[in-house]
C-alpha cells in the first residue's frame, strides 16, 4: 500500500532545500514520461511535481489564494523536462492537499499516458474545496445532525454502493436531506437522552415530496469520549468506497470544513436509538399543506418548533426500502 501523499509532505518538510530548489522523492507513480514526485519548495510547502512531454501540453498556468498552477522545465538527469507543478501555499490546508494528490496519483495510475489530462480533472473536482469560505466551526449540536446524516449514508452506501451518496441532497440546499426514486427521507438528531423531541425548520420542511412519501428518521444521540466523531464516519465513509471528493463536496455544502477535522475529533456521540416515521396526514406537523387558509405559508417567517417522536409510533424503514433516483424504480 502506497504511503499517504500527507505522510511524505511532513517527511520532505523536514530537510528543505537551501539551494533554491524542490526537495522531492519518487512518489511510486509513473507516468508516460517519468515518475511523479511528491516535493516541497523552499518554504516547505507541498507540492506534485508531474512529468509531461510538451510545456504546451500542461494546464494553463492560474494562481489562487490556496493553490499554484504552473508549468516549468525542471533538470532531470539527462536535461531538461517540463513538468506541470502543483503546490499548496496556504498552510492550514495542507492535509487537504495531500489527500487531493493521493487522489490524482491513484487517477494517473490509471491513466498514465494523459498524466496531464489527469491534473486538469483532478483539480476540477478538488478546486472548490480549497477556494470556498471556511466560516465557523460547527457546534455539538450541528456536529450530531451530520453524525445522523453520515449514519444514514453509511447504510445506503451498504446497501446500494458509494453511487449511494447522490441521494443525498440536503448539501445542496434540498428541502429534504435524501431524495430517491420514491420517497424522500429527512434527517433528526437529538442529544437529549431522556425523550427523542427533535426540531422542525421552517413552514415547509415536512411538505410532501412531489415524488411520493416523506419519512423522518430519528436518531437518539449521547454525547460520550468513547463515541464516534463525524471525522471518524467520513473516513468510514471513504473505506467503503463514497468518492472522497464528492464526500467533501457534500461536506462543504453543510459548512463542514475537512480542514477543521482535528477541532472535531473530541465531539463524539454514542448512538442510543433510532427510529422512522412516517409523516402522512395523522403526524403531527405545520406545513404548506395544512396551513390554513392555504397559500399563506410563505406569509409567515421563523417558523421553528418541536415534535416529541417518542410519543408516536415508529415504522419499519431503513436503506434496503429505497431505490436510487439515479437507478430508476419506486
Amino acid at each position: 500500500m502506497r504511503e499517504t501523499s500527507g505522510s511524505v509532505f511532513d517527511y520532505l518538510a523536514k530537510d528543505i532545500s537551501a539551494l533554491g530548489t524542490f526537495h522531492s522523492r519518487k512518489s511510486g507513480v509513473v507516468a508516460a514520461y517519468g515518475d511523479v514526485l511528491h516535493a516541497v519548495d523552499t518554504e516547505g510547502r507541498p507540492t506534485v511535481l508531474v512529468p509531461i512531454g510538451e510545456p504546451k501540453d500542461g494546464p494553463q498556468a492560474w494562481r489562487s489564494k490556496s493553490l499554484v498552477l504552473q508549468t516549468v522545465n525542471l533538470d532531470v538527469d539527462d536535461g531538461k523536462m517540463p513538468f506541470v507543478v502543483l503546490r499548496c501555499i496556504a498552510s492550514n490546508l495542507n492535509h487537504q492537499f495531500g489527500l487531493l494528490v493521493d487522489d490524482l496519483l491513484d487517477a494517473i495510475e490509471v491513466e498514465p499516458d494523459r498524466a496531464a489530462n489527469v491534473v486538469s480533472v483532478a483539480l476540477d473536482r478538488w478546486r472548490n474545496l480549497f477556494e470556498g469560505d471556511g466560516g465557523g466551526v460547527l457546534s455539538p449540536a450541528q456536529l450530531a445532525g451530520l453524525l445522523g446524516e453520515l449514519t444514514f449514508l453509511g447504510e445506503l452506501v451498504k446497501v446500494h454502493g458509494p453511487a449511494a451518496i447522490t441521494s443525498w441532497k440536503g448539501p445542496q440546499g434540498s428541502r429534504h436531506d435524501f431524495v430517491f426514486a420514491g420517497c424522500s427521507v429527512e434527517i433528526k438528531a437529538t442529544t437529549n437522552h431522556n425523550n427523542m423531541t427533535v426540531t422542525i425548520h421552517g413552514g415547509r420542511q415536512l411538505d410532501h415530496p412531489d415524488n411520493g412519501d416523506l419519512y423522518i428518521r430519528a436518531f437518539q444521540l449521547e454525547p460520550s469520549p468513547n463515541g464516534v466523531s463525524v471525522p471518524e464516519k467520513v473516513e468510514e465513509l471513504i473505506a467503503q468506497g463514497v468518492s472522497r471528493s464528492e464526500l467533501l463536496m457534500a461536506l462543504r455544502g453543510v459548512k463542514y470544513n475537512y480542514a477543521d477535522s482535528l477541532a472535531y475529533e473530541s465531539s463524539r456521540f454514542v448512538l442510543l436509538t433510532q427510529r422512522s416515521y412516517l409523516v402522512d396526514d395523522a403526524f403531527p406537523k405545520i406545513s404548506s399543506e395544512n396551513l390554513v387558509p392555504r397559500g399563506m405559508i410563505d406569509r409567515l417567517g421563523n417558523i421553528s418548533y418541536s415534535i416529541d417522536l417518542g410519543q408516536l409510533e415508529p415504522i419499519e424503514h431503513d436503506a434496503r426500502n429505497v431505490q436510487l433516483a439515479s437507478l430508476g424504480g419506486s
